[in-house]
């Protein structure tokens, strides 16, 4: 079984919103679009009751619940073994659950079969409303028979999901916050079902254990400089207790279940002779150990042909890059169904593009939308093509962004990212110097010129979306074909001034100290001045000294314009101009073209 859908009404920063789910999703947004709450309200519908907390007045989208006021999830439940209801009597019957099917292609859920495509489909929900006179959150887990029902709360005619069904589904949740160092022991309930659903507790190996503490061969209390102290408590022991107790000193309570709290998960690394404990081991261990013995206890499930579904917040935490592509892919072999948070544009990048949900949340309104929606078809271009393929990571790093720039050419995206690392490595503790640029705008890696194309592509993506033209005639064509079919969909266009490209604009921002800027510059036959240093960016021959493409002269440049202290401001107020701009301000760097209001011409 797998989910197929969620809706979520008032549940934290979200509204009201909804999510489609495919075998294995990973997450993906801004800060604070909803990644987490989407994680949570899915703990809430099919954690098991100890994994859920209360939930407070917070809880409730904003913060402040009326009487009125209701948390509705409602999940939807696809994946029944030939979608045949009458194989799933404890799912489907008077008491449990409605029959509904499920169509792929809308998302919509019917109560009749009318194509066989359709899916047999159960929906389950959680409700929850804040009683005021007691302070507290009153909750409800039910099977969902129809919109229009009223108030779960008031009519008490909802039917309660059974705990069976719940251990059934078989959903896991390891969060974002992961600090253990006792998983590996039996005073974690997770490593005691692994073993039980495994052989079994190793009981005549701890009753061994147990009978050798009980009677050590060398005992604590017979040591040389604790056995006067023991003998004089003894002996006033005896004046006491007609039974004459003697004192004995185990390190367990010498029964079976304190031997088993007693037990400590120790590693060796490299065939070490003494293994150290696990809470002196590094963070990255610590978490793997609870991951990996969530995925035993998964495999164990599987193998009886048992569900396991598993949520997963940011999985990048503590391991380096090699592994989490190992970890990713490592889950999602051994999960019917996987659902991945991540602020990690690698992990994103990892799934399957129409497993990556895009979500945004405008003023509480929750959306999901597939990084792709089908497979891309023959005819599409390269340049769009790549950047799905070829640079997956960088174009997810950018619609993670609130606002995405697709600059004309691959080269503007380099010296974008080369410009706000000089800024950024030279911003003092000044409120002026802030470069608000890289926090906001993501940039995409164009190719090939496909600026309009590009913007075709990434507008379903993201809701605020910037184009970065040349002022020659291919970029002023752009920018007007652009602007004449309203595109894109932030409304903003930006254009270098008439005849420069970014290459000009370099050579303005090294004007502002052009001599001491230029003799730092540590290239091949250094430039003799700033109009030779622009002229050479622009060509590409080699042999008469061009540097287009040159990524290594690209980094010197910037490099020198980030030390120089002039410079420097002049690259961090264009940054800080562009963002503006695409917010929706005004800048003085940017002045609106006569005939097209949407087109931003740049005028330093």
């Amino acid at each position: 079984m797998q989910i197929a859908s969620l809706k979520i009404e008032n549940f934290r920063g979200v509204r009201n919103g909804s999510i489609r789910f495919s075998p294995h999703t990973v997450l993906v947004g801004a800060n604070n679009c909803g990644k987490t709450t989407v994680i949570e309200a899915l703990a809430l519908l099919f954690g098991r009751d100890r994994m859920i907390r209360t939930l407070t007045e917070h809880d409730f989208h904003g913060s402040n619940p009326q009487p009125a006021d209701r948390i509705r999830l409602i999940a939807t439940v696809i994946g029944f073994h030939e979608d045949d209801p009458a194989q799933h009597p404890d799912w489907f019957r008077d008491d449990r659950g409605i029959v509904k099917w499920w169509d792929a292609a809308t998302g919509a859920v019917h109560p009749a079969r009318n194509s066989p495509a359709w899916k047999l489909a159960c929906q389950i929900a959680f409700s929850a409303r804040f009683h005021r006179p007691s302070l507290e959150v009153e909750t409800l887990r039910y099977f969902h028979d129809d919109d229009s029902v009223g108030d779960v709360f008031d009519d008490e005619t909802a039917t309660p999901l059974p705990a069976r069904l719940i251990r059934e589904l078989g959903f896991f949740f390891v969060p974002a916050a992961r600090t253990w160092d006792r998983t590996v022991t039996f005073g974690s309930e997770l490593f005691r079902r692994v073993v039980a659903a495994g052989g079994g507790q190793p009981s005549e190996s701890v009753l061994a254990e147990r009978d050798r503490l009980r009677n050590p061969q060398a005992t604590l209390e017979e040591d040389e400089r604790l056995s006067p102290i023991v003998e004089r408590l003894n002996q006033e022991l005896s004046g006491f207790f007609r039974t004459n107790p003697t004192l004995h000193l185990r390190v367990t309570p010498t029964d079976s279940d304190g031997l088993l709290e007693s037990v400590v998960s120790h590693y060796a690394h490299n065939g070490a002779d003494l293994p150290l404990p696990a809470k002196r081991h590094g963070s990255g261990l610590l978490s793997l150990q609870h991951l990996l013995l969530l995925l035993q206890f998964g495999r164990l499930r599987v193998e009886v042909d048992e569900n396991f579904w598993m949520a997963l917040e940011e999985p990048e935490l503590h391991v380096p890059p090699a592994l989490q592509r190992r970890l990713v892919h490592r889950i999602q072999s051994l999960s019917r169904q996987t659902l991945v948070s991540t602020h990690s544009p690698m992990v994103a990048a990892l799934a399957d593009p129409s497993g990556v949900a895009v979500l945004r949340n405008e003023g509480g309104v929750l959306t999901s939308v597939p990084l792709l929606q089908s497979a891309l078809s023959a005819d599409t271009p390269n340049s769009v093509r790549k950047l799905f393929q070829v640079n997956r990571v960088e174009t997810i790093a950018a619609i993670m962004h609130d606002f995405v720039l697709i600059p004309e050419g691959r080269t503007d995206y380099e010296w974008l990212g080369l410009l706000v690392r000089a800024v950024d490595l030279h911003q003092s503790w000044a409120a002026a110097d802030e470069c608000r640029f890289d926090a906001f705008v993501g940039v995409i890696p164009t190719h090939d010129g496909s600026v309009v194309r590009t913007v075709a592509a990434m507008s379903p993506l993201h809701p605020r979306v910037v184009a970065l033209v040349d002022g020659d005639q291919e970029g002023m064509g752009y920018a007007n074909a652009l602007a004449v079919a309203g595109a894109p969909n932030s409304g903003v266009i930006l254009r270098w001034a008439d005849g420069q490209m970014l290459e000009d604009v370099i050579g303005w921002i090294i004007d502002a100290d052009a001599a001491a800027c230029l003799s730092t510059i540590s290239i091949d036959n250094p430039p003799a001045n700033v109009g030779d240093l622009v002229a050479r960016l622009k060509d590409d021959v080699r042999a008469t000294g061009g540097l287009k493409k040159d990524s290594s002269s690209y980094e010197a440049v910037a490099g020198a314009i980030g030390a120089n202290e002039a410079c420097c401001a002049r690259a961090r107020l264009l940054l800080n101009a562009i963002t503006e701009v695409a917010q929706g301000n005004d800048n003085p760097l940017f002045v609106a073209d006569p005939h097209y209001p949407t087109i931003k011409v740049f005028a330093p």
